[in-house]
């Protein structure tokens, strides 16, 4: 088994490589936000936030129209002749000064909230693409270990075949082999296919995202930088959701005073022409109506207030909501870290363990069988400390996701464009050929 070395060669070159390109592991900012842009989602909030911007312009304008009645006639006397008569009525509803006000600030409001409803889209996707993008990174990266590992098998099976037919091995150490090397192909085979449906998922998702041809890792996850309270209040000061449920209860606070004050209807004014009997009578008036309000006017009052107290109780529970989610993103942002220091330690103690198997199997003094086994644990430990150095680079983007540090469109030159940097990559070189 000499040649199981060469495993240990290509895990740690795709460890440990050193910076060839100064491509990212995660896709640029501009790339970002154009395949954002395009996704249905934001294309729909984009859509509430102009209906948001002309309801606001209704609310501005108020919804009374002139009103125009013409009525012509004709009135017959008996014994005298017939006369032509027409009257005109032109009215207009007026809003009281105080109505007028509180639509304005129902509009703006609404405005306000579809804006940022529009905003926490385009967050909600960034964060959709960051985990769609971390999933196709866990799957490629599998792929190539996988693939490495049944190349190496099938190296290692084609040397001990040649021993087998010199005497120089058993047999069963070749049958051993074959199984394992059966099951490379299987693990390979289902690494290849978890990889399709990522990128699948990636690219339905995102199809205007470019996929690269393989994956881009920096030398090593970066810790999170800064205190982990500051984080978080930073989440929550710049949380689109909280901003959007508290635009909504202002909006449904003015809605409730704006139908308490419609208790008192809005009166209609207006000027009142006619002529009779062929123009021999003529006058003009004013006229001027009001509904009188009733129990309608008084339960719609008590329905919008209710609506108001069910805003504030949203209110509290996004501004709830968020600061746990925060709390425990940064928490994940720390643990990954530490996790992908473990896992680390437990790959390079596998495949210590391993080596180890192979010189006392080279000695003769242990079984193909313990080999294999040795050899397929560091393997997987291999493979854990790939997803586990993912895991850390997707929490760690995560939290300045949601911090809108990066991957947003207005919070690019602020107070934490130090938090926003990304770590330099580099691609992983390409593996020497086999002997």
């Amino acid at each position: 088994m000499r040649r199981l070395w060469w495993f240990s060669l290509l895990v740690g070159m795709a460890a440990h490589a050193q910076q060839t390109a100064p491509d990212t592991s995660l896709p640029s900012q501009d790339l970002v936000l154009r395949a954002i842009g395009t996704t249905p989602e934001v294309r729909a909030a984009a859509a509430v936030l102009g209906r948001a911007e002309a309801e606001e312009r209704m609310r501005r304008v108020g919804s009374h129209e002139p009103q125009l009645t013409v009525i012509p006639q004709t009135r017959r006397i008996e014994g005298e002749r017939r006369y032509r008569e027409w009257e005109v009525d032109l009215s207009r509803g007026v809003r009281w000064p105080g109505k007028a006000r509180l639509d304005r600030e129902i509009g703006a409001a609404g405005r306000e909230a579809a804006s940022l409803a529009f905003e926490d889209a385009h967050h909600a996707a960034a964060r959709q693409l960051l985990a769609l993008w971390s999933d196709w990174q866990r799957a490629a990266t599998a792929v190539g270990l996988r693939d490495s590992q049944v190349a190496l098998w099938e190296r290692e099976r084609a040397s001990l075949a040649r021993r087998v037919q010199l005497g120089d091995a058993a047999g069963r150490d070749l049958t051993a082999l074959d199984a394992a090397l059966a099951q490379a192909r299987a693990a390979a085979a289902q690494a290849a296919a978890d990889e399709q449906t990522a990128r699948l998922a990636l690219s339905s998702a995102f199809p205007e995202l470019p996929l690269p041809d393989r994956v881009h890792l920096p030398p090593a996850p970066v810790a999170l930088e800064g205190g982990d309270q500051a984080w978080s209040e930073l989440i929550v000061q710049r949380s689109h959701e909280i901003g959007t449920a508290a635009a909504l209860a202002r909006q449904k606070d003015a809605q409730s005073r704006r139908a308490r004050a419609d208790r008192l209807p809005d009166p209609s004014v207006g000027l009142r022409m006619l002529s009779d009997r062929g123009g021999r009578e003529r006058a003009f008036g004013v006229t001027l109506s009001i509904p009188l309000g009733g129990s309608y006017r008084s339960a719609e009052a008590a329905a919008a207030s209710a609506d108001a107290m069910g805003a504030e109780a949203e209110l509290a529970m996004a501004r709830r909501d968020v600061a746990r989610d925060a709390r425990q993103a940064v928490a994940m942002a720390r643990a990954s870290y530490t996790i992908w220091q473990r896992q680390q330690e437990a790959s390079a103690a596998t495949e210590a363990n391993a080596q180890k198997t192979e010189r006392g199997h080279a000695l003769g003094e242990i079984a193909l069988d313990e080999v294999l086994l040795a050899r397929r644990a560091a393997q997987e430990a291999a493979i854990a400390a790939g997803r586990a150095e993912i895991d850390a680079i997707e929490a760690v983007t995560r939290v300045k996701v949601d911090a809108h540090a990066m991957w947003h469109r207005h919070d690019g030159e602020d107070d934490h464009d130090a938090a926003a940097e990304a770590t330099t990559p580099h691609d992983l070189p390409a593996l020497p050929a086999m002997p």
